[in-house]
Order: structure tokens, then C-alpha cells, then sequence
């Protein structure tokens, strides 16, 4: 089914939340805990391993709670309007700093990052199961996706590029740091609102006007939750499942290291200002829009995982070369974005529709719809993606000597930033192209499911057994 261009225009928007809040925590989180709050790498990076592992708790059960639901808003729908005000709130309070003691500082950080985090998984999982209930085209989905990407890139935007220019200038005016964060912890969370509220308020494909409340049943009892982990355990047997999910953390930790590394990177190795950092951030923003339409067109030629194994092998092989050759430019570190950009570009515009794709083989293995369960395992990689990647970070900053109270660091802590911003990264990266080349579906066994569940609505049998080579 084609979707019409406001459907698709709408859905993309919703995007905008997703990306500016994933990537202001990613690029940020751990240094305003470190630099602006005053808290140790290694017990910074503890704590935002807390609020990912959280997530991954969040997302199943957000999961099984959307594939559940029945409203006249549909599914999904009401999830993102219930998230929209807390977003807001729970960003711009986990980047307002507060003065206490160092314990009580660890607690209270420790408690905001579980709450938005949770706030996170209430809007994610339903809004990337959404978009598998808008279409089961194989291509349409791919172009939903490069909508979804476009505001992506405004999203990290406001999440990566517009915080250091907002406290570049308030700064400037007379506030400190630690208040010019607060105003731009709040700025991204009511972006993110706004998003969210665009979004749900102009999609009504999925509407069901004439839904009639029923005494509805309690969806967290002990069977129903015993219910949920079975769903979970046939979603896991399928290999597909298996190697999207494992790709997908190996990248994200890549994502995440690099993010968050490249501003101790600019700052302490390329003793880069506050301008010139956001225009690097900028360029890889727009860079990142500028591969969209490319990668739509490779992946109707070659499929879908071609294009995201050839993205991530080149890409992770350069960020190995830059290790050796060095970035110690500015030109040289623009490239390196633009170069990240084409394989952050595949992941986010191709990741979630091979999701979508998974969800068609789901359908046919288990017999039911449950899209937001297998998606939630998208949020569950985001998880521990970011635990890992944020702890490792944070431990290789510890071990390799890094002091925040310095403004010039150390040998060793200048050759442990640019492990994290070049050689770790693009070994993740290299690993993540071997896995993706053993997922099993592709165009023409995406036809196959597609006809398979066709005949099963017209009430003919499917032989599963025929299906050996991708469940």
C-alpha cells in the first residue's frame, strides 16, 4: 500500500523526538555529568549504564502493552501522547545541575536517567511498531523510513548541534555553564514534545472512530505476563531476529563511543572552540540528509542488507585508517563526520525497516501480530548499547588518566580519547558488516512470506517447513 505524502511527512516528524533525545544523551550525557555536575568517569558511566539497562526492562513490556491495547486512537497512538509531557520534564531535569553532596549527587542523577529513560521507551517502541502498521510494501517501507531519517537529522540537530551553540551564547550573555545546560536540557525536551504531538495529532490511518470501550482485561497479570515471555522466546528463535539484534547492539556501541568520544576528542585533542565544534556537528547533521535519497536508490538495485553491509565495511575500515593517519585537522575531522554520517545514515534508515520486515515472518511463525514486541528488541538493543558503550567510554577515560579539572590531559588520556573516537568504533563497525551478511531475508524471501500469509488469510495451509532457510 502507498502511503499518502502527509502520512508519511507526519510519521517522519515524530522521528524528530527519537533522534534528539537519543543523541543528546549519547553526545552529552556523560560530559555534563563529568565537567559541568562533577562527577568521576567511571561512576558517570555507571550511571548511564543504569538508565539503558532500565530501558531494556521499559521496552518489552511497553512492547507487549502496545501489541495489546485497543483504543479509538488505535495501538500505537495513544503511547505517544501519554509520553509527550513527561519528555519534556525529564529531559530538562537530568541536565539542570544541582548542588549536594557527591553521594546524594550520584542518587538524584541515578533516579532522572531511570525516569527518562522510561519516559524514552513509552514513545519509541509504539512509534517504530507504527510504522510496520502504515505499510507491508517492502520498498514503501524503506521510503517511510528515509521520511523518518530526513527529520532525524533535525533531530540531531537540536540534539547534537544546537546545545553547544545555546551555551556558547548564553554564556556569553553572563550565565554559567551549568544554567545554560539547564535551558537547553529543557529546549530538546520540548522539541521533542512538540514532535510527538505533531505526530500523533495528524496520523488517523490507524483511528478506529467507532470503538466501543469494553471491560477490558488486565494485560500484567501472571499468565499474561508468562504469555509475553513465551511471545518473547518464539520472536528470539528466529535467526533473522537473532543477527538484526546482535548487529544492531554492535553498532550502537560503536554509535555511542564515537558520539560521545568526538566531543572530549575535539575539545582536549584538537583543542577545538565551542563554534567550531558545532559546525562540524552541523555538516554531519546535513551530510546525513544528503545520503538519503543515495541509499533509497542502492537499496532498490542491490536489497537492503547489501547496502548496509558495503555502508558499514567501508566506513569501518576508513575509521581504522584515520587511527594510523591521524586526525589532526579540522578538515580531516569534518571528513571523519561526513564519513560516520553515511554509516549512521544506513543503520537508521535500514535497520528499522528490516525490523519491519521480521515483524511479516513473525506473523507467519507465530500466528498473530505482535509488532511492538519485536521492535521493542530494536529499544532493548538500544539498552545495552548504551550501557556497554557508555561504561566502556567511561572506563577508558578513567584508566587512561583523563581529569577533568585539567585543561590539558595527559598523553595517555589524549591516546585513549582517540582510541574511542577512531580504532574502537570502526572494529565494531567491521564486526557489524560480517554479522548483517547472515541475515536471511531479502527481496525476493520477503515475497515469499508476503504470499504465505496471503494464503493463510484465504484460509489455505502454509508449510513452515519451507521456510527452514530464514526462521
Amino acid at each position: 500500500m502507498k502511503l499518502k505524502f502527509r502520512t508519511k511527512l507526519s510519521y517522519g516528524i515524530g522521528g524528530v523526538a527519537d533522534n534528539a533525545m537519543y543523541n543528546f544523551v549519547a553526545s552529552f550525557l556523560l560530559f555534563f555529568l563529568t565537567i559541568i555536575v562533577g562527577i568521576e568517569p567511571i561512576t558517570a558511566g555507571f550511571i548511564a549504564a543504569l538508565g539503558a539497562f532500565w530501558e531494556a526492562v521499559c521496552g518489552p513490556i511497553i512492547g507487549y502493552l502496545s501489541d495489546n491495547t485497543d483504543s479509538r486512537y488505535g495501538k500505537r497512538k495513544p503511547f505517544l501522547m501519554i509520553a509527550a509531557a513527561p519528555v519534556a520534564l525529564s529531559t530538562g531535569l537530568l541536565f539542570t545541575a544541582i548542588d549536594m553532596p557527591y553521594a546524594l549527587k550520584v542518587f538524584y542523577y541515578g533516579f532522572l536517567v531511570l525516569a527518562f529513560w522510561t519516559t524514552f521507551a513509552m514513545f519509541f517502541v509504539p512509534y517504530m511498531a507504527w510504522g510496520s502498521d502504515l505499510t507491508e510494501d517492502y520498498n514503501e517501507r524503506t521510503v517511510l523510513r528515509s521520511y523518518t531519517y530526513v527529520f532525524y537529522q533535525i533531530g540531531m540537530g537540536i540534539g547534537i548541534v544546537m546545545p553547544t551553540i545555546i551555551v556558547g551564547y548564553l554564556t556569553e550573555m553572563g550565565k554559567t555553564e551549568s544554567v545554560a545546560w539547564s535551558y537547553v536540557g529543557f529546549f530538546v525536551g520540548i522539541c521533542a514534545t512538540a514532535s510527538l504531538l505533531i505526530c500523533t495529532l495528524t496520523i488517523h490511518e490507524s483511528d478506529n472512530p467507532s470503538f466501543i470501550k469494553k471491560n477490558r482485561e488486565k494485560l500484567l497479570t501472571p499468565s499474561k505476563i508468562k504469555e509475553m515471555f513465551k511471545n518473547y522466546f518464539i520472536i528470539l528463535k528466529l535467526k533473522a531476529i537473532r543477527y538484526l539484534i546482535l548487529a544492531s547492539v554492535l553498532y550502537l556501541i560503536s554509535n555511542i563511543i564515537f558520539s560521545s568520544g568526538r566531543i572530549y576528542y575535539y575539545t582536549y585533542n584538537l583543542g577545538l572552540n565551542g563554534a567550531q565544534v558545532s559546525i562540524i556537528l552541523l555538516i554531519i547533521t546535513v551530510s546525513g540528509i544528503a545520503f538519503v535519497p543515495f541509499i533509497n536508490a542502492f537499496s532498490k538495485k542491490l536489497d537492503k542488507n547489501s547496502v548496509f553491509f558495503y555502508g558499514l565495511i567501508i566506513t569501518g575500515a576508513i575509521f581504522i585508517a584515520f587511527r594510523f593517519i591521524g586526525v589532526n585537522s579540522y578538515l580531516i575531522a569534518i571528513i571523519m563526520g561526513i564519513v560516520f554520517s553515511m554509516a549512521n545514515s544506513c543503520y537508521w534508515q535500514l535497520m528499522p525497516s528490516m525490523l519491519y520486515d521480521v515483524c511479516g515472518l513473525e506473523e507467519l511463525v507465530s500466528g498473530g501480530k505482535h509488532a511492538a514486541s519485536v521492535i521493542s528488541l530494536q529499544a532493548l538493543s538500544e539498552s545495552l548499547a548504551s550501557a556497554i558503550g557508555l561504561q566502556l567510554l567511561g572506563a577508558i577515560l578513567q584508566t587512561s588518566g583523563f581529569d577533568s579539572a585539567k585543561e590539558i590531559q595527559s598523553v595517555e588520556a589524549l591516546c585513549g580519547i582517540s582510541n574511542s573516537f577512531t580504532l574502537i568504533p570502526g572494529i565494531f563497525m567491521i564486526l557489524v558488516a560480517i554479522i548483517i551478511t547472515k541475515y536471511p531475508i531479502n527481496r525476493e524471501t520477503f515475497k515469499r512470506i508476503m504470499v504465505a500469509l496471503e494464503k493463510r488469510k484465504n484460509g489455505e495451509q502454509v508449510d513452515l517447513d519451507e521456510f527452514k532457510d530464514i526462521i
